[in-house]
């Protein structure tokens, strides 16, 4: 069975109040369960994100069903520390499904809050949850005899406590000490796929690192590429076919969720890597450099298939330092770092709940590089060094059947203002941060499809339009940048009649 941490919802009441109300497992609690009803199990699920010091998370399997509640209470900021707490339904018992939602919870504890310490207290006659712990490596640190009175008898408490430190250190051991995952996806890319996973096997390291790759059900041979490099460097390809098309940012988030490394590096399926020690560059860096959360370099924007035609993707001799407030800017290159081939960034992808990430796959489709950006700025400050050390491919043909050549005359204007309409809640409703800036993206976007809808007065430049507008219920930036393109437009008219 495999697990996720979610956000709990009213849809979990009825399976809560299931195991708050099985004496097997309320024998261990310290507070009455026999009054608990699913209205106040819901009251609890309403005020569980309300509460400033602690985060509650629901243990979903593969269908989104509710197994159990997990939590880091009385979450420290100032000692970096917080008290973890589980209680999972008889349905996951045996399951491993405490186990993996406690590696998810330790990772964003250690992770995404960068907390030291993890601790809790367990009553010493709950043998069974004694063991889990010590087995999910927390370490005892001592016993508190008479610590509570529990239905008029003494009882003595257990104390356990993981450090950040220990948990790297089971990590290293369990992954075998991989360093670096490369992330790949692919779809149909049979001519570049050589040189591409040719350029990651030439990688001079003094690490290890893993290859995992998820083709998007190829209809030409790179499946079989894969497979056949796969067979030649078992101990480095940890491969996946899909049997249906899912689009590249769903794809890539799956690639994503499997990493296993500290590190995650990009390489999409028509990319390759020009230095040959481009990973151990941005490791040294990142292991030196606390500070930013991912590292990105430059690149070469190739832009034919049939002759060398390329420019620098970004044109700067010194580093830049990208932080949230880049992603407020109007143009989309300057909310990039950089092309996605040169990303290198901390593994947060692999415990983070889906809330805090799913915006990846979510906001579009196809385009993913945005989303990314927006997830790191979330995290941290982005460095980006001028070194030249790898080629994207841009190539826009005319006909041509990639996604840029089509990106390049299809209206795109619906898809591209839902992706920043979720861009816009991740901020709000995730980063819980402002982006009043970010809003003239959107607005840009549907003041453009208004005027032209009444211009035309065609339906299906009316019926754009207003799917544009239904994508967020927050519609005052709509019609203030739709104004102001309006007043642009008659500002425009009004010069060019006076000058004639």
């Amino acid at each position: 069975m495999n697990v996720k941490l979610r956000p709990l919802s009213s849809k979990d009441a009825p399976y809560m109040l299931e195991w708050m109300t099985d004496p097997e497992i309320t024998r261990f609690f310290r507070f009455d369960a026999s009054n608990v009803t699913e209205a106040s199990c819901r009251e609890y699920i309403d005020n569980a994100s309300k509460q400033d010091n602690a985060v509650h998370f629901a243990i979903a399997d593969e269908n989104d069903e509710y197994l159990g509640t997990i939590s880091l209470k009385n979450i420290d900021t100032e000692n970096r520390c917080a008290e973890y707490a589980i209680s999972t339904r008889k349905k996951a018992h045996g399951t491993g499904a405490a186990m993996q939602a406690t590696e998810q919870i330790l990772r964003y504890a250690f992770e995404t809050l960068g907390l030291d310490r993890v601790y809790l207290n367990v009553l010493a006659e709950n043998g069974r949850a004694n063991a889990f712990y010590r087995k999910a490596g927390f370490r005892f640190v001592r016993e508190e005899p008479d610590a509570l009175e529990l239905r008029g008898e003494p009882k003595t408490l257990n104390w356990y406590e993981i450090m950040s430190s220990d948990k790297k250190e089971q990590s290293n051991t369990e992954s075998g000490e991989i360093a670096v995952s490369i992330a790949v996806i692919t779809y149909n890319m049979q001519g570049y796929l050589p040189q591409l996973l040719d350029s990651i096997l030439k990688q001079k390291v003094d690490f290890r690192y893993e290859i995992v790759v998820d083709d998007d059900h190829s209809p030409d041979d790179s499946r079989e590429i894969l497979k056949q490099y796969a067979a030649e460097h078992p101990d480095k390809f940890v491969l996946s076919l899909r049997e249906t098309n899912v689009g590249g940012s769903r794809n890539m988030y799956g690639v994503l969720r499997q990493c296993r490394g500290k590190y995650i590096a990009i390489l999409e399926g028509d990319d390759w890597w020009e230095a040959e020690d481009k990973l151990q560059y941005q490791y040294d860096f990142m292991e030196s450099h606390p500070e930013y959360i991912a590292m990105y370099c430059n690149s070469w924007c190739e832009l034919s298939r049939t002759e060398t035609v390329q420019r620098v993707r970004r044109n700067i001799t010194e580093p830049m330092v990208f932080t949230y407030k880049d992603f407020q800017s109007y143009h989309f290159f300057d909310r990039l770092p950089n092309s996605t081939d040169t990303a290198f960034f901390r593994n947060f992808f692999a415990a983070a709940p889906e809330r805090d990430v799913a915006v990846f796959y979510k906001a579009h489709r196809m385009v993913w590089d945005q989303s990314l950006a927006l997830i790191l700025y979330g995290k941290g400050n982005v460095y980006v060094d001028p070194r030249i050390v790898s080629h994207h491919r841009t190539i826009v043909e005319k006909g041509g059947t990639n996604y840029q050549s089509r990106y390049a005359v299809e209206d795109h204007k619906v898809t591209d203002a839902a992706m920043y309409a979720a861009h816009e809640e991740y901020m709000e409703q995730v980063l819980h941060r402002k982006c009043t800036k970010f809003y003239k993206v959107r607005g840009m976007i549907y003041a453009e499809a208004f005027w032209i809808a009444k211009k035309s007065r065609k339906p299906e430049d009316r019926a754009k339009a207003k799917e544009i507008w239904n994508q967020r219920r927050k519609k005052w930036p709509l019609v203030w940048w739709t104004f102001v393109w309006g007043c642009g437009t008659i500002k425009r008219k009004l010069t060019t009649k006076c000058r004639v």
